[in-house]
């Protein structure tokens, strides 16, 4: 998975072979930045920055939602390995996973003017080894821990398993109609007998009884006469 950030480093001429007469004590990744101790001598070391731009919430929320719709993919990182096919995860959004030539800034303590001088020659073949040995280093550089980035799969899958089902597709109004005022007990829509002509039954006996009332009969019973005319039911 890092052959090609292998090759970005030729550019700087720097390759796997190279032995630079120095040595990096301590190496640090962490989000946008390369820190490393470089000693020289015993009592002589110098310490070299490689910056590199981190992705912004847009291209995370890209990339883990992209990476949970493959269950192999999914399972890899939950497994803790990254698949070497990741990168393409990240092209997708047009950014490089691997930091490219024009990204990196680099910068060294000491005195030389040469970029990249032989302390940030070690801190680059230093860099490149971590990524072998921890691939998920890369994606701290970029602004994801380990720990935060498979929080964020793990989620993700456990709510894409867990999400219920799409509901039924609601009827339109007008396949109901001749439905709508079926007769049967509360909750059977699937009996939709009317009311046989001169039942007394009607709407009003299917509603809950109104509180009001007047001179102490309720206004249910009073409405009643006037929907049995209405209905034609007198």
């Amino acid at each position: 998975m890092t052959e090609r950030f292998r090759h970005t480093l030729q550019e700087f001429g720097v390759h796997k072979g190279l032995v630079p007469p120095c040595r990096v004590d301590t190496l640090t990744i962490g989000p946008g930045a390369v820190v490393a101790q470089v000693r020289v001598t015993r009592q002589r070391f110098y310490e070299v920055r490689i910056g590199v731009p981190t992705f912004g919430k847009q291209v995370w929320t890209a990339v883990t939602g992209a990476t949970v719709e493959e269950e192999s993919t999914t399972a890899a990182m939950l497994d803790g390995q990254v698949p070497d096919d990741i990168e393409r995860f990240f092209a997708a959004e047009d950014v490089p996973l691997f930091p490219e030539p024009r990204e990196m800034s680099l910068d060294c303590t000491c005195p030389g003017t040469r970029v990249p001088c032989d302390h940030l020659v070690a801190g680059l073949i230093a860099m490149a080894d971590e990524f072998e040995a921890e691939p998920f280093a890369i994606f701290a550089l970029r602004g994801r821990d380990q720990t935060a980035l498979l929080d964020e799969i793990g989620r993700l899958a456990g709510a894409r398993v867990t999400a219920p089902p799409a509901e039924a597709e609601t009827p339109g109004l007008d396949e109901v109609m001749d439905d709508f005022f079926g007769w049967g007990p509360a909750g059977d829509v699937t009996n939709t007998r009317r009311p046989p002509a001169g039942d007394t039954r009607g709407l009003l006996d299917e509603v809950p009884r109104l509180s009001a009332t007047v001179d102490g009969t309720s206004v249910t019973e009073l409405l009643k006469p006037l929907y049995r005319v209405f209905t034609g039911q007198e």
